[in-house]
């Protein structure tokens, strides 16, 4: 409960940030368009759907693996953006899309390799979910599982550190066992506050697709989801980005509470991490 209770707390501070730097959520914004685009792309151009590649030969899963390649590229390389402007928010600067869209561009290269790794495992993954029966199934959600926990600050080390990709991935694992309690916890949290702001939502469109017609509920429903995708997304952004930064660094940013920071990140011996890492560096 003390992790769950600091980790909200975190995510509240986040939210400040999210407040100073609005535009930001442009960049979520360019994401899913773009995204969405490449999903039709393959739809319509090689009939790359849920059920035809679970229905088809192995030779649909070329294309899904080129599919992913693009989507994981275009995903990690906006995530990484909104990472990288909320840190220049942290450090006392100014972002904008242009710098948050720059300091990610300086890692394009390293972002496109590791989108082909990404999708080459999402590819597997898929390939053992369809191919292998209800076993297949049980082994794609675990391994799915892990992956996602192993690579979960990937983006913040893509990003702002000059790292290769199995460093990255080494990086990334090592942060995160640090940092697993509050990384899991924050994301539940978030994942709440979503679910609280989407109910509402549906019961408002509901009401007016009732007085109004079904159109105008719907149309409602669907502006209503985009806000909340783009707000969460962005919000999520600049949670891991504030984790990452405190957690292998030990400062803080401008307007977050210190104490509340430290108390985030003690290790199994009972020794507060990031302390230590203020120490070292004094």
């Amino acid at each position: 409960m003390e992790r769950i209770s600091r980790s909200f707390d975190i995510v509240i501070l986040s939210y400040r940030i999210l407040l100073r730097d609005k535009e930001l959520m442009v960049l979520p914004l360019i994401s899913a368009s773009i995204t969405i685009a490449v999903a039709l792309s393959f739809a319509f151009g090689f009939g790359i759907t849920p059920s035809a590649v679970e229905n088809g030969g192995l030779e649909t899963y070329l294309p899904l693996f080129l599919m992913y390649v693009v989507a994981y590229a275009v995903g990690i390389f906006f995530q990484a953006a909104v990472v990288a402007g909320a840190t220049e928010r942290m450090r006392g600067g100014d972002p904008t899309i242009g710098s948050a869209l720059a300091a990610a561009g300086r890692r394009i290269g390293t972002i496109v390799v590791w989108a082909i790794l990404a999708a080459t495992v999402g590819t597997i993954i898929r390939a053992i979910h369809d191919r292998v029966g209800f076993v297949g199934k049980v082994i794609a959600v675990f391994f799915g599982a892990a992956w996602s926990l192993a690579t979960f600050f990937i983006v913040p080390v893509l990003v702002l550190e000059e790292r290769s990709i199995r460093e990255s991935f080494t990086r990334s694992m090592n942060v995160f066992k640090e940092a697993w309690g509050e990384s899991i916890a924050g994301g539940a949290t978030i994942g709440l506050a979503s679910l609280v702001a989407w109910l509402p939502l549906m019961g408002i469109a509901a009401l007016v697709g009732l007085t109004l017609g079904a159109p105008a509920g719907v149309g409602l429903f669907f502006a209503g989801a985009i806000v909340l995708s783009i707000f969460f997304s962005t919000l999520n952004g600049i949670y891991l980005a504030t984790l990452y930064r405190y957690a292998t660094e030990g400062w803080v940013p401008a307007g977050f509470s210190g104490e509340l920071l430290q108390q985030a990140f003690v290790s199994k011996e009972g020794t507060n991490h990031t302390t230590l890492n203020l120490h070292r560096r004094q």
